[in-house]
């Protein structure tokens, strides 16, 4: 379980496939797959035939989405959604 005060530690992961393949992919604070991302960057890799340092860069970058998300207490599917107008 998280505590509620501390941030949630996103991480960009290398796997190797059994195939010797690699892909990056995101763990988060336990260590587990998320499985939203994961499946996402394996379509890239293998789906749509994008260099493995594309899915590492990728990888980084939903890391840093997810922790945003966590940090700020949005939902992950609205959360690019959610835009706030600037003061006057």
């Amino acid at each position: 379980m998280h505590d509620s005060k501390r941030e949630l530690l996103m991480r960009a992961f290398p796997v190797v496939m059994p195939s010797g393949q690699r892909y990056w992919t995101v763990l988060d604070d336990d260590l587990k797959v998320v499985d939203a991302a994961d499946q996402w960057l394996r379509s890239l890799r293998f789906g749509r035939d994008r260099a493995e340092l594309t899915t590492k860069a990728y990888a980084g970058g939903v890391a840093l989405y997810l922790r945003w998300c966590a940090a700020t207490g949005r939902a992950r599917p609205q959360a690019g959604r959610t835009r706030r107008r600037p003061s006057r």
